[in-house]
């Protein structure tokens, strides 16, 4: 949230004197030693993700005395609920309130202000904000979550006025990447806490990390989040293109071209792969955590760094945060019926830049199917917008085979080709949610040189398979002697 209110104000303080109070904002906000924080006040108790139910409003009521506070005094004065506020104990806050036009605006508010005492000297008080309650979560305890009443709370209007929504969302792209970076950065610390384990740990008389059904366990979890990985990074390369306006754009062929084909690509990966990555980390965790069976499950408050149940309640809030799952479907389909054919064009232009054919025609034959149902619909926007979590989720798997695949071709690793191709022409793993039968419209016979649980061990643990385990002590020989 922070990071996100400090992109929007750069946009906002380049015409703007040295002592404008955003110019202060910015400059706290980016400060390295001693850095402000910023809250981001939307949901309110009658409309989550659906702002425009906002009942805060805004009146236009300019100070008439002249402030003492390093901020001034907002020209604003907010009056309004906020049911899910982050960040309760952060410097400013950006928020949407609703003007006397009845349309929302953006307003920057600090959380406290500066007034003259009786005696004469100057103290902080409440800038107009009163906690009614802490919210009891699931999860993320740590980050204070609190309903807030404002009243008469002084703000400064960011942006055109009435123009609410278009002012906030780059703090959206910014805090949705935010938050998948995070899903995968708990994936992974799963991932190396269940490794971990495994080495340790024998059972029915076989080292755990080389019992066949275990370790390919753990082969599924690392090619879904490689996938997810790219998946991720690339939204970010993709937000470069479109944010960037100061260095050019290198020239990669699977990149869009900056302009238009970057903001509807990037418009549409913003959703999807926060919603994607976000369902994937949860189920990859749980995976881990059963995958230590009991010790998965302890919540020990002293051993935070082993602990995934922690990992996984804090993780849990992010596929809500930001964006339900069916919001964000909604948002990436209702956006692909208006941009389509500029999406269509980037997709099918990366595909034939796939050198390797088994790869290309699996990925080609996916997207035209998947193509061919979302127009064959279009004209009933209302049956693609139901089935949107499939047409997200199919676009999503079809979108990281094709990073797995350009992954592949660029590193020239054979791991990295098998996982490109069990995730491409194995279909053993991938997102959920998918239209089944465009999927394994793309499954192949084709198999690897080399057995299964070799390239399991490789893709997990980075080394040929050191010992052949029959994966529990009946299979033994001599336990049947």
């Amino acid at each position: 949230m922070t990071d996100g209110a400090a992109f929007i104000l750069s946009s906002k303080i380049k015409n703007l004197p040295p002592t404008h109070p955003f110019q202060l904002v910015f400059r706290r906000l980016v400060d390295e030693k001693e850095p402000w924080t910023s809250g981001q006040w939307m949901t309110e108790r009658v409309g989550g993700s659906d702002v425009q139910n906002t009942e805060t409003f805004a009146k236009y009521a300019p100070f008439d005395k002249e402030s003492i506070d390093p901020l001034g005094e907002g020209d604003y004065l907010i009056n309004g609920f906020k049911f899910f506020s982050s960040a309760t104990d952060a410097n400013v806050a950006l928020l949407l309130a609703r003007t006397p036009s009845g349309k929302l605006s953006t307003f920057l508010a600090p959380l406290r202000t500066t007034v003259v005492g009786s005696d004469g000297t100057h103290r902080q008080v409440s800038n107009g904000v009163r906690i009614h309650r802490l919210k009891n979560k699931l999860g993320t305890k740590e980050l204070p979550t609190a309903e807030l009443e404002l009243k008469d709370m002084r703000a400064h209007l960011v942006g055109e006025l009435d123009q609410g929504v278009v002012t906030i969302a780059p703090l959206l792209n910014v805090t949705r990447i935010h938050t998948f970076i995070g899903s995968l950065a708990a994936f992974r610390r799963a991932i190396s806490i269940a490794k971990s384990f495994a080495k340790v740990r024998t059972t029915v008389g076989e080292p755990l990390w080389l019992i066949p059904m275990h370790l390919r366990v753990l082969a599924d979890l690392e090619v879904k989040h490689r996938a997810g990985l790219n998946l991720a990074f690339f939204t970010i390369a993709v937000m470069g293109l479109v944010e960037d306006d100061v260095l050019p754009p290198p020239e990669l062929p699977h990149l869009p071209r900056a302009g238009k084909e970057a903001t509807v690509v990037f418009r549409t990966l913003t959703a999807t792969t926060k919603a994607v990555i976000s369902k994937m980390s949860i189920a990859g965790i749980q995976e881990c955590q059963e995958a230590m069976g009991g010790v998965g499950f302890m919540d020990e408050p002293d051993e935070p760094e082993f602990n995934l149940s922690r990992l996984l309640r804090n993780t849990l809030v992010n596929s809500i945060w930001e964006g339900t799952t069916n919001v964000l479907a909604s948002e990436a389909t209702r956006f692909l019926l208006k941009n389509f054919n500029t999406f269509d064009a980037w997709i099918e232009r990366v595909h034939a830049s796939i050198k390797h054919t088994e790869f290309r025609n699996a990925l080609t034959v996916s997207w035209a199917a998947l193509k061919t149902r979302f127009l064959s619909n279009s004209q009933n926007p209302a049956t693609v917008i139901a089935d949107g979590r499939r047409y997200m989720f199919t676009l999503a798997s079809i979108l990281c085979g094709t990073l797995l695949a350009l992954d592949a071709e660029r590193d020239g690793d054979p791991v990295y080709h098998e996982i490109a191709r069990r995730w491409i022409l194995d279909v053993e793993s991938g997102v959920g949610g998918a239209f089944s039968d465009i999927v394994s419209s793309r499954e192949s016979k084709s198999s690897p040189t080399e057995s299964h649980a070799d390239w399991d061990c490789r893709i997990v643990w980075g080394i040929d398979l050191p010992q052949r385990v029959s994966g529990h002590r009946s299979l033994n020989s001599t336990s049947r002697l």
